[in-house]
């Protein structure tokens, strides 16, 4: 018995749907299977073409009905009788893989080139960090030369106060002895 059922939604392109229909297929038994994408009138369409005993195909049919992949969004599912050759699910499991590496071997590609520019600009933020760090070391170098200038400016201004109020007691001391001198204390 072969099959052709059409699926139709947006998106059924590109979140994965044809593998997700071989795993169906390689679960529910089949031997022949095939399925690409198409474009008709500006809508996605999902053509799966399958070929097998009845019971096999039922189980098939009901997969298709029942459950799709995460990321599709599913209007429709028709199913017709189908005339054509089918190609064996191994034949298809090859093609696909092909199709997956002619589309990621470009990603692959891409994302190298733009993590050589990232790399390029992860370099140039690092020279501007090592400036920046340079600029606060000097930074730091001029706070430690300030600390110890005011370090030093504290220890004259205390000298200078312990001299200041060394003489002023000492004034004050002698002023007391006049005072005691002169009410007769002494």
């Amino acid at each position: 018995m072969k099959v052709q059922a059409s699926i139709t939604g947006n998106p059924v392109h590109g979140v994965g749907y044809r593998a997700f229909l071989l795993d169906k297929a390689l679960d529910s038994g089949l031997q022949r299977f095939d399925a690409r994408n198409e474009m008709h009138d500006d809508k996605q369409w999902v053509i799966v073409r399958a070929e097998g005993e009845p019971d096999i195909i039922d189980v098939f049919r009901s997969c298709i009905c029942d459950a799709h992949p995460p990321d599709a969004i599913v209007s429709a599912v028709s199913f017709q009788e189908y005339s054509g050759y089918v190609i064996s699910i191994n034949d298809f499991m090859h093609k696909i893989m092909v199709e997956q590496l002619t589309k990621g071997i470009p990603a692959i590609i891409s994302i190298d080139k733009k993590q050589d520019r990232m790399l390029e600009k992860q370099d140039q933020m690092l020279g501007k960090q090592d400036q920046m760090l340079g600029k606060q070391d000097q930074m730091l170098e001029k706070m430690d030369h300030m600390e110890t200038s005011i370090k030093g400016e504290i220890t004259d201004l205390r000298t200078d106060l312990r001299s200041y109020l060394d003489r002023k007691l000492s004034v004050i001391e002698q002023d007391i002895q006049q005072i005691k001198a002169k009410i007769g204390l002494v």
